[in-house]
């Protein structure tokens, strides 16, 4: 790990007030020692930040009463049953509709003959 200002390192000053190192009085051997110091510092901030974000993320996963997996996985948390028939033809057992959705042409047909939803209903 480096120093967060090293005292053998010049700085100087751009316009907008930022300070920046002057290298130019570094060797090649140092400028790569400090290039391996700030590579290994930015794999470090990385797994830093990248741990603070997943204890956050499964913080506010609980609050919703998940978990990070759950968010991840792409699938469904929890499982839907099958919905209920709620609609058959009183004469093709196989002719059904659970009401959701768009009315199947069967329904419509019926309803256009004069029947009723209710005469359909199990």
């Amino acid at each position: 790990m480096f120093p967060a200002v090293n005292p053998a390192v010049k700085h100087s000053k751009t316009n907008s007030n930022e300070e920046l190192m002057d290298l130019s009085h570094l060797s090649v051997a140092e400028l790569n020692a400090l290039q391996g110091d700030i590579t290994r510092e930015i794999a470090r901030r990385r797994r830093s930040e990248a741990d603070s974000l997943v204890n956050e993320f499964r913080r506010r996963a609980a609050e919703l009463g998940l978990s990070v997996e759950d968010l991840v996985s792409g699938k469904p948390t929890a499982k839907r049953g099958k919905v209920a028939i709620k609609y058959r033809h009183p004469d093709d057992a196989s002719l059904t509709w659970t009401g959701r959705g768009k009315r199947p042409r069967w329904v419509d047909t019926w309803v256009k003959a004069g029947g009723t939803l209710e005469q359909l209903a199990i």
